[in-house]
């Protein structure tokens, strides 16, 4: 993996220092922040729960909606994040002691066009069932199908975009840092 690497950093660096790098670097930064306020919203409204449930014998229904809802887009935005610092991480781990270069990135590479596949289902199939529906009258029931549709387009295509940059310039994860991180913890 290492011969690689001088070839493929630099190719990396220049991506990073490109305007295309940079709206990537933003995307990701974008999710993050977003999953941030999701997070600070979800943790505000569950402790209102909890407060008026055993504090003042009253609960918000509301709000126990209003998670449902925000926690979706805590999963889909955070992922996104987790994908970028440590994706794919699970194949470098059970092929950890396989000493083939090849095997390794014929595992990545497959494992990099699964994840496309999968995630361009979702964003076309949740754009069209938000094709299907724009003209529909809005049903509270079920707006919690709603949201998780709206965010299928969006997820599967930032998760895509996040993929395919792993895949073009081969960012597997380097499973040697662990090792060297739990040594110096002892």
């Amino acid at each position: 993996m290492q011969a690689h690497a001088p070839a493929s950093d630099s190719r990396l660096a220049h991506f990073n220092a490109s305007l295309l790098g940079k709206a990537y670097r933003g995307m990701i930064h974008l999710c993050d922040y977003i999953a941030a306020i999701v997070l600070s919203i979800f943790a505000i409204f569950v402790t209102a729960n909890v407060i008026g449930r055993f504090v003042f014998n009253k609960t918000y229904g509301a709000t126990e909606e209003l998670c449902t809802m925000l926690l979706l887009w805590l999963v889909t935005m955070g992922t996104v994040g987790l994908m970028d610092r440590y994706g794919l991480f699970y194949a470098e781990v059970l092929l950890m002691f396989l000493k083939s270069e090849k095997v390794h990135k014929a595992i990545f590479v497959f494992n990099s066009l699964v994840l496309i596949g999968t995630f361009g289902i979702m964003a076309y199939t949740g754009s069209m069932w938000v094709y299907t529906t724009r003209g529909f009258e809005l049903d509270y029931a079920y707006m919690h199908a709603y949201w998780f549709y709206a965010a299928l387009p969006i997820w599967g295509v930032i998760m895509m975009i996040v993929v395919i940059k792993k895949l073009i310039f081969m960012q597997n994860p380097d499973v040697t840092e662990i090792e060297a991180e739990i040594g110096s913890e002892d």
